[in-house]
C-alpha cells in the first residue's frame, strides 16, 4: 500500500549570539543579512533590556524571493530548548520591511519605554519609507505624517536609509509638502546637514563643502542614513539657488560617480593614461567626441595624470570641486584616454640613504627620542619648531603651507570622552598611508593631533582633510565602531589665511572648535573669516 512520504518539518532557526543589551544596528543588519542568505529560516536574537528584568527576542525571516523580510518582537521571551517553535506566545508586533534603521528604531523604542502604540499606522510613522520602494506621492506623504506628529517640537521624525530612497528623491519630498526643519545625512563619505523653510533650503554643511555645494554632494551619495528634525532653525542663510536648479546639476553628477564607482574607482586607486605621448590636437580631438566640457580644465586634470599617481594625489595636486573633476575625469575615461587600476606602479629606485648605503636603522634610533613613545608621534614642542622651520622656508621662497588641527573623541552618555592611546596609533597609522613623506602628523597641546603640509594651499589641505575623515570613520578604530567617534578638524594656511605663525595656529584652533560645535568635521580657517565669524 503506497504511503505518501511524511512532509520534511521546517529547519530550526538560527540563532545569533545572544546580548545582554539593546541589539544595534550593526546586530540587526546581521539579522537581515543572515535570513537573506537561508531564505525560509527564522534568524533569532535573545537580548536583556538595560534593566535586565526581561528576556527579550527579535527574529526575521524571508517566506519568499519576491516578498520583504517580516520581523516579529517578543516583548517577554523565555529561552527554554523544550520550547515548541509553533507555541510561542503571541509577538508584540509584527512589521514587513527590509529598511533595518526602522526595526532598530521600533526596537529602542520598544525597549526604552519611548512613546509608541503597537499599531499599525503608527510603525508606518516612524520612518519615512518602508523596505518597498515608494512613489513620490507616498514618501511625501509619510513627510507630512511625521511633521503633523510633531508639528510645534524639535524632534526626530523620520529616519531612513539611502540604499532605500535616492538623495535627490528625499530632497523633492521635503519641498513638496513644504517642511522646516533640518535634514541630517550620515554617510561614508561624512556627515552633512541641510535646513529647510517650508520646503525651501536656507543652509547647509557636508564635509568640508557649504551652501549649494553641499547639497550638491549630498545628491552625490549612493547610501547612507538620514534623519529629519522637525521645526529646527538657523539663521545662516548658505544655499543661493532654488531646489530645481540643485537638482539639475546633481542627479547628473550622482550618475558619473555611480558609473565611475562600477569601473572601480576610489580615493585610492590609481590613473594611468592609455595613450603614450598624446598630442595636443590628439587630447582636443577626443575629448570633443564626449561631454561638452571646459577644455582647459580637462587639460589640466589630464597633466596631472603621471600613471604613478592615485585620485587622491592628483587631487591634492590639483584641487578641484567635486562638480568641477567628477564631469572631466568620467569623460577621460569615457574617451578612452584614461583607465582606472587597482594595480600600482613599479618602483624599483632605492631609496636615497639606502642608496649611498647608510644605515637607516642607526636614523630611526636617534629620531625616537623625539618621539612620544605611546604613539610615536612627535611630541607637542617639537612639531612648533618644524612649524617654525615651514614659516622661515616661506618667507625665502614664497610657497605655500597648511596646518589641520584635529581631534578626536568617543562617544559616551556622559560626553565625550579622549581617544585612547592603541585607537591613537591606529589613527596615525591610516593618516601615515595616505600622507605624503614630507608631512608631519603630531601631538598639538594635550588631546589634539597635527599634520603639517608643506608645498600645500588651503584647498588642496581641504582635499587631505576629506581624505584623512574618510579613511578614520570607514572602518573600526581598533573595536571601536566609527559611528562612536566623533572628529573635528580646523584648516589655515598661509599666506591665503594670515602672514604669521601666531594667527596661523590660532586659526586653525578656532576652525576645529567651530567644526566640534557645529556638524560638519571639517571648517576652514578662511570661511570663518570670510563671513565675519572672527
Amino acid at each position: 500500500m503506497y504511503r505518501p512520504p511524511r512532509p520534511l518539518p521546517p529547519p530550526p532557526p538560527i540563532r545569533m549570539p545572544r546580548l545582554d543589551s539593546i541589539p544595534s544596528y550593526d546586530h540587526i543588519s546581521q539579522m537581515l543579512s543572515q535570513a537573506q542568505n537561508a531564505r525560509g529560516r527564522l534568524v533569532e536574537l535573545l537580548f536583556l533590556t538595560p534593566s535586565g528584568h526581561h528576556e527579550k527576542m527579535l527574529s526575521v525571516k524571508y517566506a519568499g524571493d519576491d516578498n520583504d523580510p517580516t520581523w516579529l518582537f517578543y516583548a517577554q521571551f523565555v529561552d527554554d530548548p523544550n520550547n515548541n517553535p509553533d507555541m510561542l506566545p503571541p509577538p508584540s508586533w509584527s512589521y514587513p520591511s527590509p529598511d533595518v534603521a526602522l526595526i532598530h528604531n521600533l526596537v529602542v523604542r520598544e525597549c526604552t519605554g519611548g512613546p509608541i502604540e503597537e499599531s499599525q499606522a503608527q510603525l508606518n510613522t516612524l520612518s519615512g519609507f518602508t523596505g518597498r520602494s515608494k512613489t513620490s506621492e507616498e514618501l511625501a506623504l509619510s513627510f507630512r505624517q511625521a511633521a503633523a506628529n510633531g508639528q510645534n517640537q524639535s524632534q526626530t521624525s523620520m529616519q531612513g536609509d539611502l540604499a532605500n530612497i535616492q538623495a535627490p528623491k528625499l530632497l523633492q519630498s521635503v519641498a513638496l509638502h513644504e517642511l522646516t526643519g533640518r535634514l541630517f545625512v550620515e554617510s561614508p563619505q561624512g556627515g552633512a546637514e541641510i535646513f529647510f523653510e517650508g520646503g525651501h533650503p536656507l543652509h547647509a554643511n557636508a564635509i568640508d563643502q557649504q551652501g549649494d555645494m553641499a547639497i550638491i554632494e549630498v545628491m552625490s551619495w549612493q547610501s547612507g542614513r538620514f534623519e529629519f528634525y522637525d521645526n529646527e532653525r538657523t539663521t545662516n542663510r548658505t544655499v543661493t539657488k532654488t531646489l530645481e536648479v540643485l537638482i539639475g546639476q546633481g542627479v547628473p553628477l550622482r550618475e558619473y560617480a555611480k558609473e565611475l564607482a562600477r569601473l572601480g574607482l576610489h580615493m585610492e586607486s590609481y590613473l594611468v593614461r592609455r595613450v603614450p605621448n598624446l598630442t595636443e590636437q590628439d587630447f582636443e580631438r577626443a575629448v570633443t567626441g564626449g561631454l561638452h566640457l571646459d577644455m582647459n580644465m580637462q587639460k589640466l586634470l589630464y597633466q596631472c595624470i603621471d600613471n604613478e599617481s592615485t585620485v587622491f594625489d592628483v587631487l591634492r595636486k590639483r584641487p578641484m570641486k567635486k562638480t568641477e573633476w567628477l564631469p572631466v575625469l568620467y569623460n577621460l575615461v569615457k574617451t578612452d584616454l584614461v583607465v582606472i587600476t587597482e594595480k600600482a606602479p613599479q618602483n624599483t629606485k632605492p631609496l636615497p640613504l639606502e642608496a649611498m648605503g647608510l644605515d637607516r636603522a642607526v636614523i630611526q634610533a636617534g629620531m625616537r627620542g623625539l618621539l612620544r613613545p605611546e604613539t610615536e608621534l612627535i611630541n607637542y614642542p617639537l612639531i612648533l619648531h618644524f612649524v617654525e622651520q615651514e614659516f622661515f622656508r616661506f618667507e625665502s621662497s614664497g610657497l605655500p603651507f597648511s596646518v589641520i588641527v584635529f581631534e578626536m573623541a568617543v562617544r559616551q552618555p556622559n560626553g565625550p570622552e579622549p581617544l585612547p592611546i592603541p585607537h591613537i596609533r591606529e589613527v596615525a597609522k591610516r593618516v601615515n598611508l595616505i600622507t605624503r613623506k614630507i608631512d608631519l602628523l603630531a601631538h598639538f597641546e594635550t588631546f589634539g593631533l597635527m599634520l603639517l603640509l608643506p608645498y600645500t594651499n588651503i584647498n588642496a589641505a581641504s582635499v587631505v582633510a576629506n581624505r584623512i575623515t574618510q579613511a578614520i570613520l570607514s572602518s573600526p578604530i581598533c573595536d571601536l565602531d566609527p559611528q562612536y567617534l566623533a572628529i573635528a578638524m580646523g584648516i589655515a594656511g598661509l599666506p591665503e589665511d594670515c602672514q604669521d605663525i601666531g594667527v596661523l595656529l590660532a586659526g586653525a584652533k578656532e576652525a576645529k572648535r567651530r567644526a566640534q560645535m557645529g556638524s560638519s568635521p571639517i571648517v576652514l580657517f578662511k570661511d570663518l573669516q570670510d563671513n565675519n565669524l572672527v
